[in-house]
């Protein structure tokens, strides 16, 4: 790094007690390509905030298993294409809340069963 440079790339390892921690800061890109799995265990909580825009591109198949509970929270608009057929399968109840309004087109056929 020379003299007048402004930013810095940083490593910084920590092995004080109770506040053990590893830092990486890139300074501007970090690149990452792994040749063959990857794999991530966290024991506890993980947070992330991305100032710009999030891409993020799956080749084959998402699996997610949540054992929990989900919350998603859109600030404004949510698409979802789905290119062949899409499931939900719903085990207790299943409530929708339109503020003003609610359309549904079908260009061939439509089925509703209850009690079967």
């Amino acid at each position: 790094m020379g003299v007048n440079e402004e930013g810095y790339n940083e490593l910084t390892l920590s092995n004080i007690k109770d506040k053990e921690q590893i830092y990486l800061k890139a300074q501007k890109d970090y690149d990452e390509l792994v040749q063959h799995n990857f794999t991530q265990r966290i024991l506890n909580d993980k947070d992330s905030i991305v100032d710009g825009i999030y891409n993020e591109r799956i080749k084959k198949v998402h699996t997610q298993t949540i054992d929990l509970a989900k919350n998603v929270n859109v600030g404004g608009e949510y698409l979802t294409n789905v290119g062949l057929s899409k499931d939900t399968i719903v085990g207790l109840s299943n409530t929708l809340n339109v503020g003003v309004d609610n359309k549904v087109r079908v260009a061939k056929n439509s089925h509703e069963f209850v009690g079967e």
